[in-house]
């Protein structure tokens, strides 16, 4: 926190349009900032919703000439942003390489790309659903709460892959005519091992049914620590979003008095973001 701190102490101060940029686009706590931000998501989701109303045949057929040319001018609006944001940003490069940024470029992707039938367009103008989490502190601290799980998620999510995959290949070498090849085998694991059950594919074999009965229990047990840790570091996350302004140790929000000193906590005046636990930054740290 404190070289955070001086980080901030060495930035250049704002002064006129700059600074008013700033606030109208980073500064979340001030009313203006939030109306502007707010706004701005609202365009997000009037982006997307048309995105998704143009993939409907008769809505394409009949509203498709607006549709379009309403997408093209909120990419225009949301280029503009960005270029703005750069522009008001204390600290421009941190802005551009920040998640953020990331997002923000990605947003505004398609408006250099020609040929509106590609792929690649319109999985791109989805990444403006992800600055929806942006303006959300609770689910940019919920992810950032898994950040140090990471590994052991990624290890158990690897270790399903494996059996799938070795499961997969043993069970089109059981029942070959049932599974046509070890890709239909591997995704039978992966739903078989979930526990959704699709049934698109079913095993006739008692060697085969033994093998996804294993394969059943299994699953649970792997996708049971997948849910165990995301439900541990939620919970840690939960009951350490503030520190007590006398003794400092994390609370909860909700905590009308600290549970270690006994001390009454004010409500909004319990310090965000304790030392001892990592929140995903919020706007203003691309300030």
């Amino acid at each position: 926190m404190a070289e955070k701190n001086q980080e901030i102490e060495h930035e250049p101060q704002l002064k006129g349009l700059r600074k008013l940029l700033n606030t109208l686009l980073f500064d979340t706590d001030a009313k203006i900032g939030k109306i502007v931000n707010n706004l701005m998501l609202s365009l997000i989701f009037v982006a997307v919703t048309a995105s998704m109303l143009n993939t409907v045949d008769d809505l394409h057929q009949s509203w498709g000439q607006w549709i379009e040319p309403l997408e093209h001018s909120l990419l225009i609006v949301f280029a503009c942003e960005f270029l703005l944001r750069v522009y008001a940003a204390r600290n421009r490069w941190h802005y551009i390489k920040s998640f953020n940024g990331m997002v923000d470029i990605a947003t505004v992707l398609p408006l250099f790309l020609t040929g509106d039938a590609f792929v690649i367009v319109r999985l791109l103008r989805l990444v403006k659903v992800i600055r929806v989490a942006v303006f959300f502190p609770v689910v940019r601290a919920l992810f950032s709460s898994l950040h140090g799980s990471l590994s052991l998620l990624f290890g158990v999510l690897g270790t399903i892959l494996l059996i799938s995959i070795m499961v997969g290949n043993l069970i089109h070498i059981i029942e070959p005519q049932t599974f046509n090849n070890a890709f239909e085998g591997i995704w039978w694991s992966l739903v078989t091992m979930s526990t959704v059950g699709y049934g698109d594919f079913v095993p006739a074999s008692v060697l085969g049914k033994t093998l996804a009965g294993g394969l059943i229990m299994s699953g649970i047990c792997m996708f049971a620590m997948i849910t165990a840790v995301i439900s541990v570091r939620v919970g840690r996350m939960v009951n350490n979003m503030a520190t007590c302004r006398d003794c400092h140790h994390g609370i909860s929000q909700d905590h009308p008095y600290c549970p270690h000193c006994g001390t009454h906590q004010v409500k909004g005046k319990a310090l965000i973001e304790p030392d001892n636990i990592s929140v995903a930054p919020n706007l203003a740290d691309d300030l």
